[in-house]
């Protein structure tokens, strides 16, 4: 008989999450999962619509993580359909979700896919209560999932849940034929970075970097790929800096291993950084990657053989790794091989739905959770 397994997630974009649950869905295996997903209105449950398989979608919005009226949806949803499984994705469904199934005796698995010591809310006493309402909410979850080893040491030191209740799983990825042909664009060099427009991504810091970055090399651009609240922002600091005419905002793209193959080099400048699956689809296409030293990103990147990697938030580290890599194209076009090799070894999406099945079998067989 299959299992039934109930995906949900609170956030309705396109991003990390999203995508990774996209994955999810997309290749469980049919002939052991029958899957149903819960999520608010928009691009994600559009994309889940154009899934062809069959998957039960309910669209609830969900305003916050004290959204009542969504738990009540919820709960309803659980107790009309009975799934085997509940799998419930970051912060915000992590809380509506658990606080729906509190009672139903129902084995819950919640994935982490934001928080490591790097990431903090501004206001501290928010910060704190975060962690505390991580810690009661573990009490209504059978497993975590750690998207890296620096996502699962944040919840051990925070004291939100304890090792042997938390599995590190990488986000995985299709291999791809797309291949990038590094420092083949003429007479351009292209820089790019994916991600959503926040403070977080330290885009801004990529961006103080490229004046220093063009005094060397003035035929370098800057490829922005992604959307967010802070792009007007960005938009307006390329101004000031005078590289309106460098640096590109592509917005979404669809096809982002598309995207990254016209590149000559990545750069992940974040501020936190759980993973960084725009890391893994850069290294995927054979680009060299500079990245910040910072949340799950030295798992990625192996230091001086796939690329280098930095301090965070700072400007002039950023240009002098990039300078490194333009001023020796033989050792750019070795990282971006080492790169792509690394991708398909460690992050195949394969390992990783295998990973995340073996998880769901074992859990529904020992579902240690309190009555």
């Amino acid at each position: 008989m299959k299992l039934h397994v109930l995906e949900i997630i609170g956030d309705s974009s396109l991003a990390g999450a999203p995508r990774h649950l996209l994955s999810i869905l997309e290749n469980l295996d049919t002939d052991k999962f029958q899957t149903s997903c819960i999520c608010p209105p928009g691009e994600l449950a559009n994309e889940i619509r154009h899934i062809h398989r069959h998957i039960s979608l309910e669209t609830i919005r969900m305003n916050s993580r004290f959204d009542l009226k969504a738990i009540g949806k919820i709960r309803h949803f659980v107790k009309l359909h009975q799934p085997d499984l509940i799998h419930v994705h970051g912060t915000r469904a992590g809380a509506l979700g658990r606080l729906a199934s509190i009672g139903l005796g129902k084995p819950v698995i919640y994935t982490e896919h934001l928080w490591t010591k790097n990431f903090q809310l501004n206001n501290r006493l928010l910060n704190y209560l975060h962690h505390i309402g991580g810690w009661f909410l573990d009490l209504f979850t059978t497993q975590n999932i750690a998207v890296s080893q620096a996502v699962k040491d944040f919840m051990i030191e925070a004291n939100i849940s304890y090792a042997d209740k938390i599995k590190v799983i990488y986000n995985g990825i299709e291999p791809t034929k797309t291949r990038a042909d590094i420092f083949q664009n003429g007479q351009e060099i292209w820089l790019g970075t994916v991600g959503t427009l926040i403070p977080l991504k330290g885009i801004q810091y990529l961006l103080k970097a490229m004046p220093i970055i063009r005094q060397q090399f003035p035929e370098v651009h800057l490829e922005i790929i992604g959307e967010g609240p802070y792009r007007k922002k960005l938009e307006k600091q390329t101004k000031k800096l005078k590289l309106t005419k460098f640096v590109k905002f592509a917005g979404f793209q669809a096809d982002v291993e598309k995207s990254l193959a016209k590149l000559d080099l990545y750069v992940q400048p974040s501020v936190s950084e759980s993973f960084g699956l725009a890391i893994v689809q850069a290294m995927s296409v054979g680009l060299p990657v500079v990245a910040t030293r910072t949340g799950g990103i030295p798992e990625l990147v192996t230091e001086g053989k796939s690329g280098i990697l930095i301090e965070a938030g700072n400007s002039k580290a950023i240009a002098e790794a990039v300078l490194k890599l333009l001023f020796d194209h033989s050792l750019a076009r070795k990282m971006g091989e080492m790169a792509r090799r690394e991708s398909t070894v460690r992050f195949n999406l394969k390992d990783m739905i295998l990973d995340v099945e073996n998880l769901y079998e074992e859990v529904v067989k020992n579902p240690t959770f309190p009555q």
